[in-house]
């Protein structure tokens, strides 16, 4: 298991400074937090949950593709030996990647789908942080799809990904008796 102090190490040597650092510390902050409004209810894994949102994006090293960075990330912390980061990677794509969708990108063919509390905590935080600013689920899918209205899959895999972070959303918000948008700073 990566250490709070491995998983910082890691983004500072291959994220050099660049501003998308930034998004993923706010990430692993907005998560911790709704960590800490949730784990009455559920039991998590505090620091895997926090070096996961920390490193999601660290694919951004290689591109800023909206698929291919979690391709980029799941391979680079494979190779490292960082299996449970490396599919965090992979799975916070668009929610999850079905294994029919991960071949075409250069995954093994297995699903790549969000399963443990905290694999799941870390896509619903990233689509509710925008840059550096906390935001709604319905304002940053739209901001979304007009940012790629012409990647085709991205298009097609959204409307998914959406239902699966509003309903995921609404049973955290349920368990714990307050908005989760509330909890982030939306």
């Amino acid at each position: 298991m990566l250490s709070r102090n491995e998983s910082i190490g890691l983004l500072a040597e291959y994220g050099k400074g660049a501003d998308w650092v930034k998004h993923c510390l706010t990430v692993a902050d907005s998560a911790f937090r709704l960590c800490q409004a949730i784990e009455s209810r559920y039991a998590i894994d505090r620091h895997y949950l926090w070096s996961s949102a920390l490193l999601h994006d660290i694919g951004k090293y290689v591109t800023h593709d909206p698929i291919m960075h979690g391709v980029e990330g799941y391979n680079l912390l494979l190779k490292l030996g960082h299996e449970e980061q490396a599919f965090v990677c992979a799975s916070h794509i668009l929610f999850g990647l079905e294994a029919s969708e991960a071949v075409q990108f250069g995954l093994p063919a297995h699903d790549f789908i969000p399963h443990t509390i905290e694999q799941r905590i870390v896509p619903l935080v990233d689509l509710m942080v925008e840059g550096v600013h906390p935001t709604t689920l319905d304002r940053r899918f739209s901001s979304l799809r007009k940012r790629y209205f012409e990647n085709r899959f991205l298009m097609d895999r959204l409307d998914r990904a959406h239902q699966t972070a509003v309903s995921f959303m609404i049973e955290i918000g349920e368990a714990i008796g307050e908005s989760v948008e509330k909890v982030i700073g939306a």
